[in-house]
């Protein structure tokens, strides 16, 4: 899965890359209408929603590889059993199994 983990957060850098300049904020000094100023401001929230789950992604994906490093690499955190392959290979991510996950719920 570290290809994978290592791939997925170069991907993350570039678009984190590209959401900066459509996070900055906008000058009240641009000479835009009222509803174009509405509609950037909407647009600059959406992409900073957007950046704030990317950064929560990249966080876990660096956990994700330092559990690799430790050994601890696809063992559920609550109950200690292995994580099945397939959860692994949708969330690489993951820190429990499914039967402790669905439990949290």
């Amino acid at each position: 899965f570290r290809p994978f983990i290592t791939a997925r957060l170069a991907e993350i850098e570039q678009e984190l890359a590209s959401l900066e300049e459509s996070t900055e904020a906008i000058a009240p000094d641009v000479s835009i209408g009222r509803l174009s100023r509405l509609d950037s401001m909407q647009h600059q929230q959406m992409a900073l929603a957007g950046k704030q789950r990317l950064e929560e992604e990249r966080s876990r994906l660096v956990a994700a590889e330092f559990r690799i490093e430790e050994g601890t690499y696809g063992t559920c955190l609550l109950c200690e059993n292995d994580i099945a392959a397939e959860r692994l290979e949708y969330q690489p991510d993951a820190v429990t199994c499914v039967p402790c996950a669905q439990r949290k719920k």
